[in-house]
């Protein structure tokens, strides 16, 4: 039987396998649907200059999501819990914040977030 995870964008990366480490095998990957702009924007930096290489890449790595959920209804929330100068992990905070609302596990590559009410997993 399959579990679920949070992942947010760096963990999308892993299981797509364009990061290296480990990934939950059989895992039902939920993201929030503002990780794909991170993830494309990760893919257009690896591959500038090639534009048709990252759509493929991104079209690729957004594929291993199995359900989107709106950022919208934890923006607030996600801007609380980081500080109002945070940009780099936005992205990880928040899913940090739905993996609690779903009670599932979270699997990132950051280092920026902890959790003491979920698991945290990272591909090393």
């Amino acid at each position: 039987m399959a579990f679920s995870v949070v992942c947010d964008a760096g963990g999308i990366l892993a299981v797509a396998g364009v990061l290296e480490g480990e990934s939950p095998s059989e895992a039902e990957i939920l993201a929030l649907d503002w990780s794909s702009v991170t993830v494309a924007r990760f893919l257009a930096a690896r591959f500038e200059g090639r534009p048709e290489a990252a759509r493929v890449e991104t079209g690729l790595a957004l594929a291993t999501v199995d359900e989107w959920f709106p950022v919208r209804t934890i923006a607030t929330e996600t801007l609380a819990r980081a500080g109002l100068d945070a940009v780099d992990a936005l992205d990880s905070w928040s899913a940090l914040i739905l993996a609690e609302q779903l009670d599932l596990a979270l699997f990132t590559a950051s280092d920026e977030v902890s959790s003491d009410r979920v698991e945290v997993l990272r591909p090393w």
